[in-house]
């Protein structure tokens, strides 16, 4: 049984830049909601890994920096990430691009 989403993702297509226990690496980032990041990639980490991330929003100049935990894993497709300590503007302009998307 999959537990109901508290917030609604919405399709991305935005580079992430990402670095994980020292080693840098590039990934797509396929949806987004406030609360975290769906990220495709052939390595996906561990469960409970944490990801520094920075990109920007599709239309948006300003980069989004932010630390994500690992919440879920799909073994060389994707992770699921939940957001760490973002700064409020950067939630303001993840907020504003849900909501329009």
């Amino acid at each position: 049984m999959t537990a109901k989403r508290s917030t609604r993702r919405v399709p991305i297509v935005a580079k992430i830049e990402a670095q994980a226990g020292g080693f840098p690496f590039i990934a797509l980032a396929e949806n987004i909601s406030e609360g975290g990041l769906l990220v495709r990639t052939a390595s996906p980490l561990d469960e409970g890994s944490v990801v520094h991330m920075r990109f920007t929003l599709p239309g948006a100049e300003r980069e989004i920096t932010v630390n994500a935990t690992v919440r879920h894993v799909i073994p060389g497709e994707s992770m699921g990430t939940k957001f760490e300590d973002m700064d409020a503007k950067d939630i303001e302009a993840i907020q504003k691009y849900v909501e329009t998307a």
